[in-house]
């Protein structure tokens, strides 16, 4: 049996053919794995853009809001500074009719000379300092209106800067190059939007509907006066050792609003009542009381017009009223730069300031929010893979890249929340331990990324 010899040189190469077919399989493979890789790269980097261009905006935002509350915060001072003066003017002049008032004290064995000297010397004494309110009124008021302006300055241009937040954060970041952002209008919310839909709004007018004047703030600054301020009132004086007669010390003042709110009027008043037999024609004597006033004055400051907003002193000023006869005489003894005689201290903002806060619908809301949704994306050809950054194409088939573009799709959101401890580790709840509501009150306003709506992620499918 006979064997056909093997020719070996007819067999070389064969081999190759499975190497190249491999070759070929590899080489696709790598080039999957690194456009693949690529596209994690360039999505993970539009993620992270989006990220930092929400947050930013939104930074933006929280810096507008705690601006405000800054602003608004300054104007309740200086209103409340200004409060002070009146009441310190009003305290003042209420000693001036004293001494002519008291004048029977003097009588008074061995003392009365003293006691009467006394108070002569401390009425003249006190009298400058209602003059030296007025520098700090007039002042305090033109701050106020100073601040006003820079705070609707502010508020009405805030939109443009506002939206270049996002560009430039794509445009100084090392990893931008190439990539495109833009907010989705409708998913976003902006503090002041000329097109509608704005966050917060200006109050001002003497309306007494709180969602339209400056009737909420009212509260607030009526609520944050000093002690003086808001009563000056000294503890009676009752029942002194004579038989049969009651005697009382009374002195009652304060600093109220006039209600157009664009007033501050302070009055001060000082009586002494004590009870006496009346005697009555035809009918027995009847035990009453008696005033002998013997201090009284009063300052007004307003921010337009002249004269005095409450002539009738409706508003109380810490029941002053028990001092009636006191009471009536308080205008007659008041400041030079006094509204009611000099239209110097008219200049300015005087009593309520107009304010920014919460648009209506935003107040009534247990925990509104100011969202912003931005969308980061880069073209296909522009990607940093074969098919990008190259004319090579594998193939669509192989699913390396999409058709569409990279995209991204971030949302953060401004909200209110005091800190519930201070620097010092404190508790740092006001209003009976109750959490507070937002608004441009306090510089609370913070920021957090939250998860997209579906409005933005409809609004980035349709662009």
């Amino acid at each position: 049996m006979s064997s056909t010899p093997i020719n070996v040189s007819s067999q070389k190469g064969q081999a190759l053919i499975f190497m190249l077919a491999f070759t070929l399989v590899l080489s696709v493979s790598m080039i999957y794995l690194f456009n693949t890789s690529q596209l994690l790269a360039e999505r993970t980097q539009a993620k992270v853009l989006a990220d930092h261009a929400a947050y930013n905006t939104a930074i933006k935002q929280a810096q507008l809001l705690n601006a405000n509350a800054y602003m608004n915060k300054a104007k309740i001072a200086n209103q409340l500074a200004t409060a002070q003066a009146v009441s310190v003017a009003s305290w003042a002049k209420h000693f001036e009719p004293m001494p002519r008032n008291t004048g029977t004290i003097r009588y008074i064995p061995y003392v009365g000379p003293y006691v009467q000297e006394a108070i002569t010397e401390y009425s003249r004494a006190v009298q400058p300092l209602a003059d030296l309110a007025a520098p700090t009124i007039l002042i305090n008021n033109q701050a106020t209106e100073v601040i006003s302006f820079q705070q609707n300055l502010l508020n009405s241009t805030s939109l443009i800067p506002i939206q270049q937040v996002h560009k430039d954060t794509i445009d100084k970041s090392s990893i931008g190059a190439g990539f495109t952002s833009r907010p989705l209008m409708t998913a976003s919310k902006y503090a002041v939007n000329p097109l509608g839909g704005s966050f917060i709004k200006r109050y001002s007018g003497n309306s007494t509907n709180p969602s339209i004047g400056r009737a909420r703030l009212k509260d607030v600054v009526l609520a944050s006066r000093d002690d003086f301020t808001r009563e000056r009132r000294e503890k009676s004086v009752d029942d002194y050792s004579i038989p049969l007669f009651k005697n009382r010390l009374e002195a009652r003042g304060g600093t109220e609003l006039s209600n157009d709110l664009n007033q501050w009027k302070g009055v001060d008043t000082f009586s002494h009542h004590y009870r006496f037999w009346k005697t009555r024609r035809w009918r027995l004597p009847k035990l009453t009381w008696r005033e002998d006033q013997m201090g009284y004055g009063s300052a007004v400051v307003r921010n337009s017009g002249t004269g005095d907003n409450d002539r009738r002193n409706n508003a109380g000023y810490n029941n002053a009223n028990r001092n009636k006869d006191a009471l009536r005489r308080s205008n007659q003894f008041i400041p030079r730069w006094d509204s009611r005689r000099n239209r110097t201290m008219n200049v300015g903002e005087s009593g309520v300031p107009q304010f920014w806060d919460l648009e209506t619908q935003m107040l009534a809301q247990d925990e509104p929010t100011l969202p912003t949704s931005i969308r980061v994306s880069k073209r296909a050809n522009g990607l940093d893979t074969t098919s990008g950054a190259s004319s090579l194409k594998v193939g669509d088939e192989l699913n390396i890249i999409s058709k569409d573009d990279v995209t991204a799709v971030s949302t953060a959101e401004v909200y209110f929340e005091r800190p519930f401890t201070d620097m010092l580790g404190r508790p740092n709840y006001f209003n009976k331990n109750r959490l507070e509501k937002a608004s441009l009150l306090n510089p609370y306003w913070q920021v957090r990324l939250t998860n997209n709506s579906g409005r933005a992620l409809a609004e980035s499918n349709v662009l």
